[in-house]
């Protein structure tokens, strides 16, 4: 009895064995049925596949030889044209998206409790003096007039406004604007950690480098530190405090010709990134606006 359950268990591991071989062979046989079923219907069907595209291409090589050679060069100047149409096409897309971005930066502009924002494109800059001015299309219809700030984002400083300029002229749909890399522009400045006041551009006298900005009157009994914010003071007419200029960069040396016993002059580090600014904002005070 033992030996009959023996050849019974030895016949039943047998054939799961066998089972388990057949389906690898199984499987195996299959990919091999499948690769060599794809290889023969594509071998089969390829010229049946090949005619439709052989005979438009042939059809189309046979077209053109019924046209004259003033003919083809036409087509090929009208083809060129279409070219040149589409390049532009998809060039202006590129211009666009930028645009786009620039635009949505300016939908996460801080707002200031007192002032009304206009928002503003740059049309016109001069070549030779690109960072120290530049026109904007807005102007007195829009309740611009000269001394209202220009400001702007960076991506840099998320939640500050930055100062870029100030306008110095303003017509009816446009206004000039003198940034803040100007030599010409002069306005009282705040530098937020040591707490003290001074005059950017107080000095004609004073050197710069193209992407300084001078600021003179500094107390020569503060210890600054560069990296500090330098903020409007909001001395100015029209301009609020708190808008961002830029970050000193050093102190000047001692013998410069505004720097005493009594005053420093330093460097700053515009905040402004006047090389690639497109569109800008004009704070309007409502106080001001209002009159």
């Amino acid at each position: 009895m033992a030996g009959l359950k023996n050849r019974n268990f030895d016949r039943w591991n047998y054939g799961l064995i066998a089972a388990a071989l057949l389906v690898v062979i199984l499987v195996a046989g299959f990919q091999t049925v499948r690769l060599t079923w794809f290889r023969i219907t594509n071998d089969f069907f390829y010229p049946y596949l090949k005619f439709p595209a052989g005979a438009r291409y042939f059809a189309a090589d046979e077209s053109l030889r019924l046209y004259s050679k003033p003919e083809l060069a036409a087509k090929i100047d009208r083809l060129q044209t279409d070219n040149r149409i589409f390049a532009a096409q998809v060039a202006r897309l590129g211009e666009l998206a930028i645009e786009n971005e620039r635009l949505r930066r300016l939908l996460k502009f801080p707002l200031h409790p007192n002032c009304d924002y206009v928002a503003a494109e740059i049309i016109l800059r001069d070549p030779l003096r690109w960072k120290e001015g530049f026109t904007v299309s807005r102007g007195t219809e829009d309740g611009i007039i000269a001394g209202t700030p220009v400001l702007c984002f960076n991506p840099e400083y998320p939640r500050q406004a930055i100062l870029a300029g100030v306008v110095r002229d303003a017509a009816r749909h446009s206004a000039q604007v003198t940034s803040v890399l100007n030599p010409c522009f002069r306005i009282s400045a705040y530098l937020a950690e040591t707490r003290t006041h001074g005059i950017i551009n107080g000095d004609s006298r004073q050197s710069r480098r193209p992407d300084e900005i001078n600021i003179s009157f500094l107390s020569a009994r503060k210890h600054f530190h560069p990296g500090e914010a330098c903020l409007t003071s909001g001395f100015e007419h029209l301009i609020p405090a708190g808008f961002l200029i830029g970050r000193l960069k050093s102190l000047d040396s001692k013998n410069q010709i505004f720097s005493n016993e009594l005053y420093l002059s330093a460097k700053i580090i515009p905040a402004a990134p006047l090389d690639n600014l497109h569109f800008v904002v004009l704070a309007i005070p409502r106080a001001k606006r209002n009159l």
